[in-house]
Order: structure tokens, then sequence, then C-alpha cells
């Protein structure tokens, strides 16, 4: 599974962002094609090879005449939507400037559609958002990862006059999302950097063993002295039997709930995206029996999980738990067999692979050849070892 690892050791920017991609091997004329279903007029992207330490780097720059034009996030949105895109490329757009919306609403205190993006709203951001999703896809990355955000010092002076560094908008974006404060006295990771990279990417917690395949350096404008300014992108292949995650355990004791609840509840968190879940029977204080409730999730997942339990049990609180996981590597593969097309699960391991026929797959066929789900599975686990060695 080809992924993407973000590596914002000196900030990040749009224009550090498309030249790392190039730098990754995007084709940069594929690239300025693609861009052209923007349908935006009045710029010029160009490329150059600049040094930064000693380091050669890519640096993209989006030449244009258009000067803080200011635009909501409608105007921007409706750009998007003519363009002729696909619908990923368009969705992580929005998702992007909607997220600068809401960071500039909250800096300035008024409601994400009345905020005049300025020189977010100008051709060169909506390039540089634009085409990093574009470069993104163009790479067939299927997972996007990034290391702390390094934010700088001092001031930078904006549209909206004199702002510390990291701006108001920056700090907002990074919050939740680990970062590194240098003791530098410039502007690091502007609002367009900080939004692709948090909007699109999830932060690198886990140790990985990773096999990469290239490696990028987007270059930003300063030539700084106190470190080499450009981001640096890994692409690479997981690599070894197992892969690496963050889960979320969630408990809670119940102890005067109607038992036929649990199965809505089940239900429920599963369609929310619970990963597992199970009940324990557990001796109370005061020696009254409960239920001890485990949900397994995504640490995204944690406030709808939240809610919905809240919502639906008679729990008054419960306990959060932020695990490490091995897995083993996965996937899926429809195989056809003589009691017909079945769903398998594959875990490899080793240099082998086990095969796992998926439950609801095993029943349908139980029922139609009228078998015991048991029999079954064990004649359709060996006969997939059979099928897949020859």
């Amino acid at each position: 599974m080809k992924t993407l690892i973000f590596d914002p050791f000196s900030g990040c920017a749009g224009d550090m962002i498309l030249g790392a991609m190039v730098s990754a091997g995007v084709d940069f004329g594929a690239l300025k094609s693609e861009l052209k279903k923007l349908n935006l007029g009045n710029y010029t992207l160009e490329k150059s090879e600049v040094m930064r330490h000693h380091i050669s780097s890519v640096k993209v720059d989006v030449k244009t005449g258009e000067e803080h034009a200011h635009r909501h996030l409608k105007d921007i949105y409706e750009i998007i939507d003519k363009s002729s895109f696909g619908e990923t490329i368009k969705d992580n757009a929005r998702r992007i400037f909607s997220r600068l919306a809401d960071a500039e609403s909250v800096a300035h205190n008024t409601s994400p559609e009345k905020i005049h993006f300025h020189e977010v709203g100008a051709v060169d951001a909506i390039v540089d958002i634009v085409g990093s999703c574009v470069a993104i896809e163009m790479l067939g990355v299927e997972k996007v990862y990034s290391r702390p955000i390094s934010l700088g010092g001092g001031f930078i002076k904006a549209a909206h006059g004199n702002m510390p560094v990291p701006a108001p908008a920056t700090a907002e974006l990074v919050k939740g999302f680990p970062t590194v404060f240098r003791k530098v006295n410039h502007e690091l990771t502007t609002p367009t950097g900080a939004a692709v990279i948090t909007t699109l990417a999830k932060p690198l917690q886990n140790i990985a063993e990773y096999e990469i395949e290239s490696i990028g350096y987007g270059a930003g404008s300063r030539d700084l002295e106190e470190l080499p300014n450009f981001l640096r992108v890994f692409v690479a292949d997981p690599s070894g039997s197992y892969e690496y995650d963050k889960i979320l355990q969630i408990e809670t004791n119940i102890d005067n709930q109607n038992p036929e609840v649990f199965s809505f509840i089940f239900e429920g968190l599963f369609e929310l995206g619970a990963k597992d879940l199970f009940t324990v029977p557990i001796q109370m204080k005061k020696n009254r029996p409960g239920t001890l409730l485990t949900v397994l999730c995504s640490p995204d997942d944690k406030d709808k999980m939240t809610e919905f339990i809240f919502a639906n049990s008679t729990t008054s609180g419960m306990r959060y738990c932020l695990l490490d996981r091995t897995k083993l590597k996965r996937s899926s593969e429809m195989i056809e067999t003589s009691f017909g097309p079945v769903k398998t699960k594959v875990y490899h391991f080793a240099g082998k692979e086990r095969y796992y026929p998926e439950y609801e797959d095993l029943k349908r066929l139980a029922f139609e050849h009228k078998i015991s789900i048991i029999d079954l599975n064990h004649k359709l686990q060996f006969e997939i070892k059979k099928i897949k060695e020859f």
C-alpha cells in the first residue's frame, strides 16, 4: 500500500508541497496540464532547481498578475465544482478550504461564510491547494502521514496587519497535530501548508518498516541561515510482516439497563465505524451484577462513539485508553469455488498467506447448499488452499 510521508522539519507552504511532489516523481508537464481543468487564467506555473544548504530542491512558483483578490468560500467552491477533476480531488480541495475558512473565522471572530480569504483566495493559493490534491493522486498513494510540523517565530505583515508567527489561522489549523517550535525568526508554516497537511495526512506516531521508493525536496522562498528551507517527502511501501497504528479503547460499566438494548447499541456502533466491541459480565459495587462494554475504534471516532453510547445507554461515564496496535498485513479477494464465489480475507505473514472466508458469505452458502456452516468452512479452506497452490 503506497504511502506518502511528509517531513516538515522546516515547515510547509503550498509551493513547498508542490515542489516536493514534483521532486518525488510527479511529472511537471502532466501536473500543469491537469491544472488547466481549473479554468483559471492569468497565471503560469514555473519550476526551477535551487540549492538549500547545498541540497538540491525543486522550487515551484505560481506567477500571476492577480494580487490579494478577495473571495468568499462559496466563490472558491464554485471554481472547484466547475472544474473537470474527479470527485476525490474536488472533495479533498473543498475540505482543505473549508478548514481554512473555519480557522480564519475563529481567528477573526466571524462565520466561515463571511470570511474574505485575501491571500488564501488568490489564484496562487487555489493552484497550490488543488495542485497538491492532484499531485497526491498522480503519485498513486493510498495513505498519507506526516511527521511533526515545524513552526517559526517573530511577526509577519499580512492583509489584516502585523501578525505573530505562527499566524492565528495556522495556529488554529495545527491544534491537535504534533508540532515543533523552532528558534527561527521567520514564518516556517503558512495557513495553506498547514491546511493541506492537517487535512490530508494523519500524524506519523508509530514505528513502522518502510521501503522508500522516492524522496522529494520542495524549496521554500527563503534560504534560511538556521536550517535548510525545504519540505521533504517520502514515497514508500510498508515492508515486513506487520502494520502499526493507534486504536482507541472505550470502556463503560452498565448496571441498570435492559439487556435487549445492547443489540441496538452493537448495531449502531458498528454502523458508526467501530472496529470491534464486546461485553463482559461483571460484579459491581453494592454487589450488583453489571455489564462491561468495550469498544475498539479509530481515535478520530471518539466523539461520535461517546455521543452514541450516552444517548442509547444508561451509563453516566466512560474511560478511554489509546493503544498501540500491531496488525498482520491484510487484503480481500473474491475467490471462485465449487460452492460459488466467496469473499475471502487474506492475511500475509512470513511470506505466506492465510485465507478466511467472510462470515456473511459462509452463512449465505450454508443455507443455499443446506450444509453445516462448520463443515462448509473446513471444505472451503481446503479448496481455497488447493486453488492457491496451483
